[in-house]
């Protein structure tokens, strides 16, 4: 799926700072600040809960929640992976 120029938030709604492009995404961990890759593909790293992308700082995980109708991603943490 490509993602380029979608508007990503965090899970409260706020805008943060991200690079999405095609079906990468690269943003800083919320927890720690150190980078992240997700990809927008189905079963790859933060497709999903089971297939998170996980910060190699801090082992938080990440997955995304893509709503393509309205260009817009937003970035969940795995709750209890850190």
């Amino acid at each position: 799926m490509k993602i380029t120029d979608f508007l990503v938030m965090d899970t409260d709604g706020n805008e943060i700072l991200a690079d999405p492009h095609g079906n990468n995404l690269a943003f800083a961990c919320p927890n720690c600040g150190a980078p992240v890759l997700a990809v927008a593909l189905e079963n790859q790293r933060g497709w999903d809960e089971e297939h998170s992308a996980k910060c190699r700082n801090c082992d938080t995980g990440y997955f995304l929640d893509i709503r393509e109708q309205a260009q817009k991603l937003y970035i969940h943490p795995v709750l209890g992976s850190n």
